[in-house]
């Protein structure tokens, strides 16, 4: 097998088991097509989900260098769209979800906004009548964000409008750890360019080989036929000066 594949598996397991080189803070966004990821730094790893859009519903994994930052856009899909994040057990974080509202309007009733941890019964619900939330941390490693929007909500919407912080509590996580990550990230996005340049180089002589072929049977097919349909040509003709004589 190729040693680049080894080569390219083994950086690959080095970024996921470590960190990139900065906390990677995730975008998402609710609005009426369900969940949009954005991920402002384009990471090499990420560029597959950049402005994708999943349904409502689906989970987020807390990993130690990920934050998200949860933000809305007026109506959301069918009036109700829910989300959950995970802090998966196997890392080395607090056992805790932390919520840091950045920004918090809901000026109208029809809107509410919902954060519920399923295994320690702790919620927390936004409405116009009580839009007040401190900076939190959801003692438990699931979190369920929940927003429910009614009709009358279009967009844009100045009167309703959120954007929190979503984050775990990794104190075990070192900088050399994510600096060395960032370092396998790299290589392995010069890795993908150089094996994308040597796939191209490889078809590019490909094709040129195959031209040459093309080439070397059309000559080859014209001087057939020239001497198929020319038989005198290749034969010797001889002179009087030049016939050799009889014995």
């Amino acid at each position: 097998m190729d040693p680049r594949i080894f080569f390219l598996a083994a950086v690959t397991l080095g970024v996921v088991s470590a960190a990139p080189m900065e906390m990677k803070n995730i975008h998402i966004i609710m609005n009426k097509s369900g969940l949009v990821w954005q991920d402002p730094g384009k990471m090499p790893l990420y560029e597959f989900y950049q402005n994708k859009v999943w349904g409502c519903g689906r989970g987020w994994s807390l990993l130690p260098w990920k934050k998200f930052t949860l933000s809305s856009e007026g109506q959301v899909f069918n009036g109700s769209c829910a989300t959950e994040f995970v802090l998966p057990r196997s890392i080395n974080c607090m056992n805790k979800i932390c919520v840091n509202p950045e920004r918090i309007t809901i000026d109208r009733s029809g809107i509410e906004m919902k954060f519920t941890n399923i295994y320690n019964n702790e919620t927390k619900t936004l409405t116009h009548t009580d839009k007040t939330m401190q900076s939190t941390c959801f003692t438990g490693n699931s979190l369920m964000v929940k927003l429910t929007t009614d009709g009358s909500i279009t967009l844009p919407s100045t009167d309703f409008q959120f954007k929190f912080e979503i984050s775990s509590q990794c104190p075990g996580v070192s900088n050399d750890v994510v600096m060395k990550s960032n370092k396998d990230a790299e290589e392995l996005s010069n890795m993908n360019a150089v094996e994308e340049a040597m796939t191209k180089n490889l078809i590019l002589g490909i094709v040129t080989a195959a031209c040459i072929c093309v080439v070397f049977i059309i000559i080859f097919f014209i001087t057939y036929c020239y001497y198929k349909n020319n038989p005198e040509i290749g034969r010797h003709h001889y002179t009087e000066e030049t016939k050799p004589l009889n014995k």
